[in-house]
C-alpha cells in the first residue's frame, strides 16, 4: 500500500488515537445518574500523552448525554486542545434483562482546519452468571466541513470483564480500527490494541480504573498506560 493510502487510512481513525483515551461503553442508562470523570494516557513509545475530561447526565432511564473536552501534549503545550464532543447514549432495552443493547450518537468538533465528525454506535452487552459481563461495540463515523475523508470510518470494540467482589473487577479489552468504507486498509496497517483492566471502588461514589493496552499490529502504539477516575453524583 502506497504511503498516502496508509497516512488517509490511520487518519481515519480518529477516536482510536495514538494515545487510545476510548473506552468500551456500555448502553445501560440509570435514572438520576450523574458522574465526572478524568482519564490519562501514557504512549510509551514516544512518552507522549493524552487527557479527556467527561461529564455525564441521565435525562431518564432511556436517554442520557455527555460532555467530553480532550487535549493533548505538544511542543509548546503540556495541555493543548484536541477535541470537543457531544454524545447522546439512547437505552433500547427494556427492563432488567441479562442482554441489553443500545446506540450512541457523537458530534466531534476539531480545531486546526481538521474535519468535523458526526459518529453513529451500536452498543450491545450480555451479563453472564457469576458476575461476568461481555460487550461489543460497532462504531462507524462520518467526516463533514474541512479536509473530510471519503467513506465511513470504521470501528470494533469489546470487553470481557468478571465482578470479584463489592470493590474490584478484572477485565481485558480490545480496540479495532479498520479504515474506511472508501479505503478498508490491510491487516499490518490497521490499529488493533488488547490488554488487562482493572476496577478499583475507592469509595461508594469514587472509582479507578486502570489497564495497559498492547498493539497487535506494527501501525499500533505499544504499550499504553490508562488511568482514569471517576466520581457519582
Amino acid at each position: 500500500m502506497k504511503a498516502p493510502l496508509i497516512l488517509s487510512g490511520l487518519l481515519a481513525c480518529t477516536t482510536l488515537q495514538a494515545q487510545n483515551t476510548g473506552g468500551v461503553f456500555g448502553p445501560v442508562v440509570n435514572d438520576d445518574y450523574a458522574a465526572l470523570q478524568y482519564r490519562f494516557t501514557l504512549d510509551t513509545d514516544g512518552d507522549d500523552y493524552a487527557h479527556r475530561i467527561h461529564y455525564e447526565q441521565s435525562l431518564n432511564d432511556d436517554f442520557m448525554w455527555r460532555a467530553v473536552v480532550g487535549g493533548r501534549n505538544t511542543n509548546s503545550s503540556n495541555f493543548n486542545f484536541d477535541f470537543f464532543q457531544a454524545e447522546l447514549f439512547w437505552e433500547l432495552t427494556q427492563g432488567q434483562t441479562a442482554y441489553r443493547t443500545g446506540l450512541r450518537f457523537d458530534l466531534t468538533l476539531r480545531d486546526d482546519d481538521r474535519p468535523q465528525t458526526f459518529g453513529l454506535h451500536w452498543m450491545h452487552q450480555y451479563t453472564f452468571a457469576d458476575n461476568w459481563t461481555a460487550r461489543f461495540l460497532a462504531m462507524s463515523s462520518a467526516d463533514f466541513g474541512d479536509n473530510t475523508r471519503d467513506g465511513i470510518n470504521l470501528q470494533t470494540r469489546a470487553s470481557l470483564t468478571r465482578r470479584l467482589n463489592s470493590q474490584i473487577s478484572l477485565g481485558a479489552e480490545l480496540y479495532n480500527a479498520y479504515g474506511t468504507t472508501d479505503n478498508f486498509l490491510d491487516l499490518d496497517d490497521q490499529l488493533h490494541q488488547l490488554g488487562p483492566v482493572l476496577t478499583y471502588a475507592l469509595q461508594e461514589d469514587l472509582q479507578l480504573y486502570t489497564g495497559v493496552l498492547f498493539g497487535l499490529t506494527d501501525r499500533s502504539s505499544d504499550p499504553q498506560f490508562r488511568l482514569w477516575l471517576t466520581k457519582r453524583f
